[in-house]
Protein backbone atom coordinates (compact mmCIF):
# COMPACT_ATOMS: atom_id res chain seq x y z
CA UNK A 1 0.00 0.00 0.00
CA UNK A 2 1.44 3.46 -1.27
CA UNK A 3 0.90 6.25 1.90
CA UNK A 4 0.44 9.51 1.03
CA UNK A 5 1.93 12.81 2.95
CA UNK A 6 -1.14 12.78 5.09
CA UNK A 7 -0.13 9.67 6.72
CA UNK A 8 2.87 11.37 8.19
CA UNK A 9 0.51 14.19 8.94
CA UNK A 10 -1.41 11.03 10.96
CA UNK A 11 1.88 9.70 12.51
CA UNK A 12 2.74 13.51 14.04
CA UNK A 13 -0.57 13.49 15.37
CA UNK A 14 -0.26 10.18 17.24
CA UNK A 15 3.03 11.03 18.56
CA UNK A 16 1.61 14.10 19.63
CA UNK A 17 -0.84 12.82 21.40
CA UNK A 18 1.99 10.11 22.90
CA UNK A 19 3.70 13.32 24.25
CA UNK A 20 0.98 14.75 25.50
CA UNK A 21 0.16 11.56 27.55
CA UNK A 22 3.89 10.85 29.19
CA UNK A 23 3.90 14.60 30.35
CA UNK A 24 0.84 14.10 32.07
CA UNK A 25 1.72 10.97 33.89
CA UNK A 26 4.53 12.41 35.73
CA UNK A 27 2.50 13.86 38.05
CA UNK A 28 0.15 10.98 38.38
CA UNK A 29 2.78 8.71 38.78
CA UNK A 30 4.89 11.07 41.26
CA UNK A 31 1.54 11.06 43.36
CA UNK A 32 0.96 7.94 43.54
CA UNK A 33 4.29 6.98 44.55
CA UNK A 34 3.77 9.10 47.40
CA UNK A 35 0.87 7.59 48.54
CA UNK A 36 2.53 4.34 48.09
CA UNK A 37 3.52 4.57 51.98
CA UNK A 38 2.62 0.66 53.02
CA UNK A 39 4.74 -0.43 50.13
CA UNK A 40 8.32 0.70 49.25
CA UNK A 41 8.76 -1.60 46.73
CA UNK A 42 5.89 -0.17 44.93
CA UNK A 43 7.03 3.67 45.83
CA UNK A 44 10.53 2.65 44.62
CA UNK A 45 8.94 1.40 41.12
CA UNK A 46 6.29 3.97 40.77
CA UNK A 47 9.47 6.63 40.99
CA UNK A 48 11.79 4.90 38.62
CA UNK A 49 8.97 4.86 36.37
CA UNK A 50 8.05 8.65 36.42
CA UNK A 51 12.02 9.19 35.42
CA UNK A 52 10.83 6.60 32.55
CA UNK A 53 8.05 8.21 31.64
CA UNK A 54 9.99 11.83 31.35
CA UNK A 55 12.88 10.50 29.70
CA UNK A 56 9.76 8.88 27.43
CA UNK A 57 8.32 11.90 26.85
CA UNK A 58 12.11 13.20 25.32
CA UNK A 59 12.36 10.05 23.04
CA UNK A 60 8.66 11.02 21.83
CA UNK A 61 10.00 14.55 21.23
CA UNK A 62 13.29 13.21 19.59
CA UNK A 63 10.82 11.20 16.80
CA UNK A 64 8.62 14.23 16.62
CA UNK A 65 11.79 16.05 15.52
CA UNK A 66 12.97 13.92 13.35
CA UNK A 67 9.57 14.04 11.32
CA UNK A 68 10.41 18.15 11.33
CA UNK A 69 7.76 18.26 14.05
CA UNK A 70 7.38 19.79 17.26
CA UNK A 71 5.09 18.54 20.08
CA UNK A 72 1.66 20.26 20.66
CA UNK A 73 1.82 23.59 22.58
CA UNK A 74 -2.17 23.04 23.54
CA UNK A 75 -2.12 19.33 24.00
CA UNK A 76 0.21 19.40 26.26
CA UNK A 77 -1.01 22.83 28.54
CA UNK A 78 -4.15 20.66 28.54
CA UNK A 79 -2.51 17.44 29.49
CA UNK A 80 -0.12 18.80 32.20
CA UNK A 81 -3.96 20.32 34.03
CA UNK A 82 -5.79 16.99 33.28
CA UNK A 83 -2.41 14.94 34.75
CA UNK A 84 -2.40 17.43 37.91
CA UNK A 85 -5.97 16.76 38.66
CA UNK A 86 -6.34 13.06 37.91
CA UNK A 87 -2.74 12.64 40.20
CA UNK A 88 -5.27 13.91 43.30
CA UNK A 89 -8.55 12.34 42.18
CA UNK A 90 -7.96 9.33 44.25
CA UNK A 91 -6.23 10.71 47.45
CA UNK A 92 -9.24 11.43 49.72
CA UNK A 93 -10.19 7.74 49.74
CA UNK A 94 -9.14 4.68 52.78
CA UNK A 95 -8.49 2.29 49.52
CA UNK A 96 -5.95 4.88 47.33
CA UNK A 97 -2.96 2.25 46.99
CA UNK A 98 -5.67 -0.15 45.51
CA UNK A 99 -7.35 2.61 43.11
CA UNK A 100 -4.30 3.95 41.96
CA UNK A 101 -2.56 0.40 41.48
CA UNK A 102 -5.96 -0.14 39.38
CA UNK A 103 -5.63 2.97 37.23
CA UNK A 104 -1.85 2.61 36.92
CA UNK A 105 -2.21 -0.78 35.64
CA UNK A 106 -5.00 0.45 33.02
CA UNK A 107 -2.78 2.76 32.10
CA UNK A 108 0.39 1.23 31.55
CA UNK A 109 -1.63 -0.99 29.23
CA UNK A 110 -3.51 1.77 27.35
CA UNK A 111 0.67 2.89 26.94
CA UNK A 112 1.27 -0.60 25.66
CA UNK A 113 -1.84 -0.25 22.94
CA UNK A 114 -0.57 3.16 21.92
CA UNK A 115 2.86 2.19 21.54
CA UNK A 116 2.00 -0.97 19.45
CA UNK A 117 0.35 0.81 17.17
CA UNK A 118 2.96 3.45 16.72
CA UNK A 119 5.23 0.83 15.95
CA UNK A 120 2.76 -0.78 12.97
CA UNK A 121 2.48 2.88 11.95
CA UNK A 122 5.91 3.72 11.58
CA UNK A 123 6.89 0.01 10.11
CA UNK A 124 4.69 0.87 7.23
CA UNK A 125 5.56 4.51 6.66
CA UNK A 126 9.36 2.90 6.59
CA UNK A 127 10.85 4.79 9.85
CA UNK A 128 13.16 2.76 11.60
CA UNK A 129 14.07 4.95 14.09
CA UNK A 130 10.95 5.68 15.24
CA UNK A 131 9.81 1.88 15.37
CA UNK A 132 13.17 0.93 17.78
CA UNK A 133 12.45 4.23 20.12
CA UNK A 134 8.67 3.24 19.98
CA UNK A 135 9.95 -0.75 21.15
CA UNK A 136 12.09 0.82 23.41
CA UNK A 137 9.33 2.18 25.25
CA UNK A 138 7.24 -0.40 24.93
CA UNK A 139 9.45 -3.02 26.75
CA UNK A 140 9.35 -0.28 29.79
CA UNK A 141 5.65 -0.14 29.50
CA UNK A 142 5.30 -3.63 29.76
CA UNK A 143 7.71 -4.39 32.52
CA UNK A 144 5.67 -1.82 34.47
CA UNK A 145 2.68 -3.68 33.45
CA UNK A 146 4.09 -6.94 34.53
CA UNK A 147 5.23 -5.38 37.86
CA UNK A 148 1.73 -3.23 38.85
CA UNK A 149 0.00 -6.83 37.97
CA UNK A 150 2.01 -9.14 40.51
CA UNK A 151 2.07 -6.33 43.27
CA UNK A 152 -1.74 -6.07 42.79
CA UNK A 153 -2.77 -8.76 45.06
CA UNK A 154 -0.53 -7.75 48.26
CA UNK A 155 -2.02 -4.16 47.57
CA UNK A 156 -5.87 -5.42 47.64
CA UNK A 157 -4.68 -8.30 50.80
CA UNK A 158 -3.11 -5.24 52.67
CA UNK A 159 -6.21 -2.88 51.90
CA UNK A 160 -8.65 -5.06 53.34
CA UNK A 161 -6.47 -6.18 56.61
CA UNK A 162 -6.33 -2.02 57.34
CA UNK A 163 -10.09 -1.71 57.16
CA UNK A 164 -10.92 -5.15 58.78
Amino acid sequence: MTYTNGNNDLMVAWLRDAYAMEKALVPVLENHARDAERHPEVRARLEQHAQETRRQADLVEQCLRQLGEEPSTFKNTISKVLGTIQSVATSAFKDDEVKNALQDFATENFEIACYRALIEGAKALQRPEIVQICEQILKEEEAMARFLEQQLPTIVHDALAVTA
